[in-house]
């Protein structure tokens, strides 16, 4: 059956955004959505900008070409102070934050009146979690008010409605007055593309939006943009976000190719395509396009003389190039970015440290080298943050199932539960416990399916519920990172169940690891090997046979441990 989306009502939808309010604010929304949803926005000092040096944020920079860019008129007279805005802005939606910042800044020094610069400071300065420089820079922008147009002015005051909603992210009567602001300035502009990617970013969950979320709003706002305005890079960039949210992927990769080929020097453009690519089953090509966009990085790390832990997006690139990595079964390659991640400090939001530390040991364990992972794993559960700690029990958790050290592992599992719970004492840190929940989840799913004890059968049904319950809610991410972990683990557990011989679960979980993605070689190892149980030795060598084609560039040790010295 075929899917119906309901962006596919857009024509009417647009209609009415043309007609009415751009959509009418939501009158309430569950905390646990916007749980789900949060991204915390601290207060930092000013001598470092979200931890990131004021100095290398004014840091000079030249003009660039072909980094999303789009032509988005200011008060300015001067050509190079505007040049320079519109590099900022094609850096900010393309989340390169420390580059955003330095083209403004630059922008001001050709004209320290560019309103609209202070402006787009003030946005960098929120995306960097640094809410008292964001508000010292709308604050700037609103003493200069004088030199701005009224389509000027607009934007100043939005920065103010966004700022008061972002500090109070639960408040959904502030969000709905933020919404109703841009309305209102949209209608007075309509031919202002930027307020229109403003109001799409703020048709997200939450006023924190940045254009990484979905709705089917923020969908028709986009698609009305390069109605008016073809081929604005920033609308296709969100757009690749908003169908993802989806589960568009076909839809999303459209949009990503073509905004590679808008931006080809901005390393998210050719990041962003490589999603998809990576979901669509084009792995070598996705791998191809993160290649490219660690060479922009790196290249713009030795020439700007400036580390890379200042950039967020290079240990997100790596991370999901290393995911490709293991996919093909190249499993050096992949150790050598992981732990590249895990010796990358981490400036600001030092509470997501565990993102850059899981990684590494996590891969260790998967290639059976647990001795090498255990001095690391020791490490996370003694570290400072809430969320390293949880990790650290939820990777000695997982190298004691693997003994069939059920109890030690029990005892793991409680600990990263209580560790989770003592990252939620953090305000605002509900998106935290999101992201650190489903790993405690994934091990309680472990215990649950080796634990093959004479207890009653009723029992071992409960345990089976909760893995089919975790398996849900791993097949449901979207997101790359999320999609390709949910991957791993749901291969996994098939290959668990094979292994214990459950054979009805093990078809089950080997069913649902097909529809995650049918294409990767672990699918059809996994049905080869469920084949084998059952006794259908035609099908075992026929998925086998595909298992091995699809591993064809995987590392040798890898091929020996799955396929023995055939």
């Amino acid at each position: 059956m075929k899917r119906v989306y309901l962006y596919s009502f857009l024509p009417v939808l647009l209609g009415t955004l043309l007609v009415r309010t751009l959509i009418e604010p939501n009158k309430s929304q569950s905390s646990e959505s916007l749980a789900i949803a949060a991204s915390a926005i601290p207060v930092c000092g000013l001598v470092h900008v979200g931890g990131v040096p004021n100095t290398l944020l004014k840091q000079p920079v030249a003009l660039r070409t072909n980094v999303g860019q789009f032509p988005t008129p200011t008060s300015t007279k001067n050509e190079k102070a505007q040049a320079y805005f519109e590099q900022g802005m094609g850096y900010l939606h393309g989340y390169a934050l420390v580059e955003a910042a330095r083209s403004f800044h630059e922008a001001l020094r050709n004209d320290s009146t560019l309103v609209m610069a202070h402006v787009g400071l003030s946005r960098v300065y929120m995306e960097l979690d640094d809410s008292k420089a964001a508000l010292a820079a709308a604050e700037t922008a609103k003493k200069l008010a004088s030199y701005a147009s009224e389509r000027e002015k607009a934007h100043i005051d939005l920065r103010f409605a966004q700022l008061k909603a972002v500090d109070s992210l639960n408040n959904q009567k502030l969000l709905n007055d933020y919404r109703l602001a841009i309305n209102k300035q949209v209608k007075r502009f309509p031919q202002d593309a930027e307020l229109w990617l403003i109001a799409g970013n703020a048709y997200e969950r939450l006023a924190s939006g940045r254009g990484q979320g979905t709705s089917t709003a923020s969908i028709a706002i986009y698609e009305k943009v390069l109605q008016m305005f073809p081929n604005h890079p920033s609308a296709h960039h969100f757009l690749i976000h908003a169908y993802e949210g989806m589960a568009d992927y076909t839809k999303a990769l459209e949009h990503g190719k073509v905004y590679a080929q808008l931006a080809p020097n901005l390393a998210h453009a050719m990041h962003m395509y490589a999603h998809d690519l990576m979901k669509t089953g084009d792995v070598d090509e996705a791998i191809t396009q993160m290649k490219l966009t660690d060479g922009i990085e790196r290249n713009l790390y030795k020439s700007e003389q400036y580390p890379s832990m200042y950039d967020w997006h290079h240990i997100h690139n790596i991370s999901l190039l290393a995911l490709c990595y293991q996919y093909q079964g190249r499993i050096g390659e992949a150790e050598q970015l992981v732990k590249e991640r895990y010796m990358t400090e981490r400036p600001i939001n030092r509470e997501q440290t565990f993102y850059n530390k899981m990684g590494y040991p996590a891969l260790l364990i998967n290639q059976n080298r647990d001795a090498e992972a255990l001095p690391m794993i020791t490490e996370l559960t003694t570290a400072k943050t809430a969320g390293e700690r949880s990790i650290g029990y939820y990777l000695m958790g997982l190298t004691q199932v693997k003994k069939n050290q059920l109890d030690q592992a029990r005892l793991s599992l409680k600990a990263a539960l209580d560790e989770v719970k003592e990252a939620k004492k953090v305000k605002d840190s509900d998106w935290l416990a999101a992201w650190l929940e489903p790993h405690p989840k994934f091990l309680a799913a472990l215990i649950a399916l080796s634990d093959h004890s004479d207890g009653p059968a009723t029992e071992r049904e409960k345990g089976l519920a909760d893995v089919r319950k975790f398996q849900i809610s791993a097949h449901d991410q979207y997101g790359p990172d999320p999609w390709a972990e949910a991957l791993f683990q749901l291969e996994t557990i098939a290959q668990l169940a094979i292994q214990l011989k459950l054979t009805d679960f093990a078809e089950e979980s080997t069913k649902l690891l097909a529809e995650h993605d049918p294409a990767y070689p672990g699918t059809h190892y996994a049905l080869a090997r469920l084949a084998a149980l059952k006794g259908d030795a035609a099908t075992a060598q026929r998925e086998q046979q595909l298992a091995r084609q699809g591993w064809s560039k995987a590392d040798g040790v890898f091929l020996a441990q799955n396929f023995g010295n055939r």
